[in-house]
């Protein structure tokens, strides 16, 4: 009769194991990436009566005689099933979209790895990406072209980062790479005018005397050298436009062009315009070619800088050199530009602010001359001003992406996960983490999006894998459980006192 009472006595405690399990689950219900765990009971020792027999002649064979001696804990699994996801649209929520693991670290050489599914992260004081509890989200850090570093660390997003300037120019690897690219229409109907002079002088009085197609005017602007549309060619101006462009150390020029029907030829029909440009300078002059440092002494215009150290543009010969006067650009009869279509320009080193002098040419191969309003421009402008820092995003694949001021972006690092062959034979720790096992396998790290590892959700985050209604179920089938066994120890108490009652 013992049996029996220490059998529900070893119930008694596997069942108060299981509802403290089932406790546990519910309580973390609302816990980020929680993953529940069930308890499975087993059988423990059996007392055998009789031993199996077997058949011998005519009479058959017996089976053993034996008496359960409890139950015991079989296992506590944690179930690892992905839970719900919730979306937060906060941009350091992260989510693993299937299997693996987050890795973070508390540790200043990131020997010691924690895993993790919870990816509420934050940023802490030093722009660190870190768990609520300070441990740094391990990853790879990119350098400053945005190449991915070879080693793990823990993912920083600096604030105080910069995007370096690139200028308007050929790269040295390609010397004739366009940087500048023009596309659009010249208005075929403007009027073409022969007495266009291509060749303004900086130091012409302004007063009644004309400059080319623009004419020199310091009464808009007092005190400075103003370029203002000559009223005699106006019909003949088939286009303006202004593009900035950029030198080594991020300063931004304007150019301003202005595109003059010079004449047509009845017989072919090649039309041929001028290209006149003007450098807008901070200070409000404007320069033509030639120009370097404007100033204005009474009524007169004087150019104090020299031409090569200045503004110049047109097209190049053979040794280098520029041409002092319009670019001139050609149409066939048919719209399309005709011969050269390459405009050289140069910055000197009296307009760049310190920066080395700036060389680049502007292709106009695109233009089109048809009867249709112009609207001739730059599509492309290569070269940016340096930019800061001023907002990031990751993606689905750990990429961290940074936005900078001067519209760039950049890959700051990359998310790293880290996968189990047994993930049920993780250790839990605290704080929703988890340490390596001998059974659990050697964690195996890789990128999200590549290899077999899963893709993150952005902006959302992995909710407990709890169901109530299954908790409910259990709960209320280990409390019969557990009454039932009592049950068990007062019957036989009762069955122990009737045996005490025998001698009366």
């Amino acid at each position: 009769m013992m049996r029996s009472m220490y059998s529900a006595v070893s119930a008694l405690s596997a069942h108060q194991m299981k509802m403290d399990v089932i406790g546990n689950n519910i309580a973390n219900v609302n816990t980020v990436a929680f993953k529940g765990s069930r308890v499975t009971f087993k059988e423990t020792f059996n007392q055998t009566l009789k031993g199996a027999g077997a058949s011998t002649g005519g009479r058959g064979g017996t089976n053993p005689m034996q008496v359960g001696l409890g139950v015991d804990i079989g296992a506590i699994d944690v179930l690892h099933k992905r839970g719900t996801p919730e979306r937060t649209e906060n941009p350091t929520d992260l989510m693993i979209n299937g299997e693996g693991f987050f890795m973070v670290s508390d540790d200043v050489n990131y020997i010691n790895k924690y895993y993790t599914r919870a990816g509420n992260f934050v940023l802490d004081d030093y722009g660190n990406l870190v768990t609520q509890d300070g441990y740094k989200v391990l990853g790879y850090m990119a350098d400053e072209s945005g190449n991915l570093k070879s080693s793990i660390e823990g993912l920083r997003i600096d604030r105080s980062v910069v995007y370096p300037p690139q200028a308007t120019e050929p790269s040295p690897t390609n010397p004739d790479e366009d940087v500048v690219i023009f596309e659009g229409n010249l208005d075929s109907r403007a009027k073409a005018s022969d007495t266009y002079d291509p060749k303004p002088d900086p130091t012409v009085n302004a007063d009644p005397e004309k400059n080319g197609i623009y004419e020199l005017d310091t009464t808009i602007t007092k005190g400075k050298a103003i370029y203002v549309a000559n009223d005699d060619y106006k019909e003949s101006i088939g286009g303006e436009t202004t593009i900035e462009v950029y030198d080594k150390l991020g300063n931004v020029h304007k150019i301003k062009l202005v595109f003059t029907k010079k004449e047509v030829d009845i017989d072919s029909g090649i039309a041929t315009w001028n290209v006149d440009a003007f450098y807008l300078h901070p200070d409000g002059n404007m320069y033509k070619n030639g120009d370097s440092n404007i100033k204005v002494e009474g009524d007169a215009i004087k150019d104090d800088g020299q031409s090569e150290d200045g503004f110049q543009y047109g097209s190049k010969d053979t040794a280098g050199s520029f041409q002092q006067e319009s670019f001139t650009l050609k149409f066939d009869n048919k719209g399309n530009v005709l011969g050269d279509f390459k405009m050289t320009f140069k910055l000197g080193k009296n307009i760049t602010n310190g920066a080395a002098p700036l060389q680049f040419d502007i292709n106009l191969k695109k233009l089109t001359q048809f009867a249709n309003e112009s609207n001739a421009g730059a599509t492309y402008i290569k070269g940016y001003k340096q930019g800061s820092l001023e907002e990031f995003a990751i993606a689905p694949n750990g990429e961290i992406t940074g936005v900078f001021s001067n519209n760039m972006r950049r890959v700051l690092g990359r998310v790293a996960i880290a996968n189990f062959k047994n993930p049920a034979g993780l250790q839990k720790s605290e704080s929703n983490m988890y340490i390596e096992t001998r059974n659990s396998g050697i964690a195996s790290i890789g990128l999200p999006g590549s290899n077999g590892f899963a893709q993150l959700s952005p902006g959302s985050l992995e909710m407990a894998n709890v169901d109530l209604g299954r908790e409910f179920t259990n709960m209320i089938t280990t409390q019969r459980g557990f009454q039932a066994n009592s049950k068990v120890i007062t019957t036989t108490d009762e069955m122990l006192q009737e045996l005490v009652n025998l001698k009366r």
